[in-house]
């Protein structure tokens, strides 16, 4: 009796095993990174720096996709599925200032606007 209690399981595992072997073979997957840092890349490279994989992006790559409305002005802006505020950086561009409906952006001397659509 106790065998037979004992086989059971064992051979239930073994018929489950055997069914799953064939579906196995089909199961397809593809990480979607949403451009930002793959998380298995490292953090910190060999000689002990911070890695950095943003990409150096062009004002026109740039989509101000919505503004988060905070008190006393302290909005924060999504760009390109990132959120950034005041004073924060994205690619080689510094946010300049996030107003209710635009965000500035600055590089250099230079200034961009960005509007909600």
């Amino acid at each position: 009796m106790n065998k037979r209690r004992f086989l059971q399981p064992v051979f239930a595992i073994i018929l489950i095993l055997l069914t799953m072997n064939g579906y196995a073979e089909d199961v397809e997957f593809e990480y979607n990174d949403h451009a930002k840092r793959d998380p298995l890349w490292p953090l910190v490279g060999v000689n002990g720096s911070i890695m950095n994989y943003d990409t150096d992006f062009l004002i026109t790559d740039l989509a101000l996709e919505g503004i988060i409305t905070g008190a006393d002005g302290q909005n924060l802006a999504i760009l390109n599925g990132r959120i950034v505020g005041k004073n924060g950086r994205i690619g080689q561009f510094d946010v300049f200032e996030v107003n209710v409906d635009s965000v500035i952006l600055k590089n250099k001397q230079e200034k961009f606007k960005l509007e909600l659509k």
